[in-house]
This record gives C-alpha cells, structure tokens and sequence, in this order.
C-alpha cells in the first residue's frame, strides 16, 4: 500500500496523496468525513444520515463538533502514549480540560436520549464513537469517566452493535489511564525498556486455552427451526416510515403471527417512587439500553404518564418472539422490576396496543410526559 499511494496512477486519483480514499463510477472522494457522509447519504432508508433535512443537519452538527471541539485535544493527549509526539505538561492540561469539557456537551444531551440524533444509530454516533474508541481504551478511566455516565452508556451501546464490533473488536474500559513516557502522573507511564521488552520475549508462553463456545440464543434457534411468518424489521420499517400510525396498525394486524409472537403488557413495581420526571424519563431509557439483547427479537412502546408534583407511572407494551417474557428478563434483569401482563388477542387488546403505539398526548386518561421506542 505504502508503494502504491506513492504512484503517479494513485496521486492522480487525489490532491493528497494519501488514504483514505473512495473509487467511485463518477471519480474519487478522499478525507474520511466526506467518504462517510457520501456512504450514509446512499441509503437513505437506512436513516444513517437521520430522517429528515433537520435531522441530517444534527448528524452535521456532531460530526463537525467531533472534528473541532474532541479530536484535536484528545490527539494531543492519546498521540505521545502511543508514541507519536513527545509528552508537554502544559499541552496535557489543556487537552484534558478540554476534552472535559467537550465530553460534559455530550453527557447534557444525552442524559434523556439513547442516541445523538433521533431513535436509532446515525452516522453522528458513528462517528463520535469512532473518535472515542482509543480515548476509552487507553486514557479515560474509571476516575476520569464518573460524571459522564451516561457518555459511558451510550458508547457502550454504540460500540457493542454487531455491525461497530465487526470493524473495531471489542473495546474494553481502561481501569487506570496509561501515560506518557515523561509523565509522573500516573504511575502506569508507558516506558520504552528494553529489558522489559527482552523479559517478554523470553517469557514462557502460556498455553491457549479453548475459548469457550458461543451459546445460540434460544429465540434464534427458533426463528432457524420454526420461522415466522411475520417478519419484524419490516413490522419495524412500517411503524418508522409510515406519516399515519393507523395505517401501520392496520398493517400490523395483517400481518401479526399469533402463534410465533405474543403481545406483553408491562407496569413498573415502583411507580411510588419516581419524584422527579426527568430522573424517570432516565430510568426508562437505560432500562431500553439494557434490552438491547433483544433487539433481534421485540420491538416495545415505553411511557411515561403524569405530571411531576403528581403520580408519575411507567408503562408499556411489548411484542416479543415466542410466547414468553423470560427471554426479556434474562437479556434484562432490571424487567423483573416490572408485571408483565400476556394480552389476549381481542378488539379491546387490539385498541389498548394502538393507544401504546400511537398516542402521543394521552394514554389511558394520563398525560403522556415521554415515550420511547425499543426498535
């Protein structure tokens, strides 16, 4: 590679020289940005790039924020550990008093929402997450990372999608931030020494141990041994695309498989607790962070009725696969806080679901304060 970015063919491709670089039927586009702008925006459908003009200028907005006001200062710290730069004192302070800063935006937006623009995963999340990657590998500890919570929850979210972690891998937390050569203080600094490096090499190997076999989930034997015939992601692709949430209702019904679905009610145990809105507002969006093991296999409507200063209640409905809520409680513990009620199939059921599912304002003579939906 290194030969080929230095051939006259491939310089001609791009003003830079350099990768990244897109081919396309209509020419090249090089910078990373730009190439993953073009990708989302060529899918439309998939939202990547949000669902209407105001959204996409929102993914704009954190891209940029992400090149501005985090890379920059989190390139000064990260580069001298991995060996790029050399180590400055006063650099140091100021990137970290700036990447504070730049991660507390980001907590204040996320602390009542899942993700950075709209209900689903966007190129924003994408890319703000890739920068973070190594930040949360190498330097932002457990120290460091307790007044953004929910930064942490939400990158864990982004980073554990099957689609992030087939390109980067896991990503662990680092416990106690590593340092720089030069830099006393932390006393993991990163020293280039050769005995070190001589003692690892003559370390005797240790033996590999088989790692242990992936255990299939149960509802994912049973889509492979009796599949359904509803197909959810196009449940869900109705209920998003579709203006008129009757429409998508009467969709659904046509389309609901009865004997490989079931319909859930849920109620929260404590609903005496919740004293302040946004606390629960909160509650209820890690608590859908938490399903995510069932992303596959449910899709659910999460209310939250009242006024704050009066009862304030969480509630909702749920579609999962099969004909039980265990597979729920075990990808969540935190389900077990809550009554599941199974609906029985009937007109009444069929109005109670669409009022979970499509009301906005009102939900069984209770305000609707806020709702989210596990999809």
């Amino acid at each position: 590679m290194a030969k080929d970015i230095k051939s006259k063919a491939f310089m001609a491709k791009t003003p830079l020289g350099k990768v990244p670089l897109l081919e396309t039927e209509e020419g090249c586009i090089f910078e990373s940005g730009a190439i993953a702008r073009y990708v989302a925006r060529l899918r439309p459908d998939t939202g990547l790039y949000g669902k209407t003009f105001f959204e996409s200028g929102q993914v704009d907005a954190w891209i940029d924020f992400s090149a501005f006001e985090m890379e920059v200062p989190l390139e000064v710290w990260v580069h001298p550990i991995i060996g790029v730069g050399k180590f400055n004192a006063a650099a140091l302070a100021k990137a970290k008093a700036d990447v504070k800063k730049a991660l507390q935006i980001i907590e204040n937006h996320l602390l009542l929402r899942t993700y950075l623009v709209g209900e689903q995963v966007t190129l924003a999340d994408i890319v703000v997450a890739s920068a973070l990657v190594y930040p949360f590998k190498f330097i932002l500890d457990k120290e460091f990372r307790k007044p953004f919570s929910a930064v942490t929850r939400w990158f864990s979210t982004v980073v554990n999608q099957p689609e992030f972690q087939a390109v980067v891998g896991d990503v662990p937390l680092i416990d106690v931030a590593l340092t720089a050569e030069g830099d006393n203080s932390n006393t993991k600094a990163v020293k280039k020494d050769a005995s070190k490096k001589e003692k690892k090499e003559n370390a005797t190997p240790k033996e590999d141990t088989p790692k242990p076999k992936k255990v299939e989930h149960p509802l994912a034997i049973l889509n492979r041994d009796n599949p359904s015939l509803m197909n959810l992601d196009a449940w869900k692709v109705q209920y998003s695309n579709t203006k008129n949430l009757a429409d998508a209702m009467t969709w659904f019904w046509e389309h609901l498989d009865t004997e490989g679905y079931s319909l859930w009610f849920c109620d929260y145990n404590y609903n005496n607790e919740n004293s302040k809105m946004f606390m629960t507002c909160n509650a209820v969006g890690g608590f859908l962070q938490r399903s995510e093991g069932m992303r596959k296999y449910a899709f659910g409507v999460m209310d939250v009725c009242g006024a704050e200063g009066s009862e304030i209640v969480i509630t909702g409905c749920w579609l999962f696969r099969g004909d039980s809520e265990k597979h729920m409680i075990e990808a969540n513990p935190d389900a077990e806080y809550y009554t599941w009620t199974k609906a029985e199939l009937n007109d009444a059921t069929k109005a109670r679901v669409a009022a979970y599912w499509c009301n906005e304002d009102e939900l069984e003579g209770r305000p609707i304060a806020d709702s989210k939906v596990f999809k």
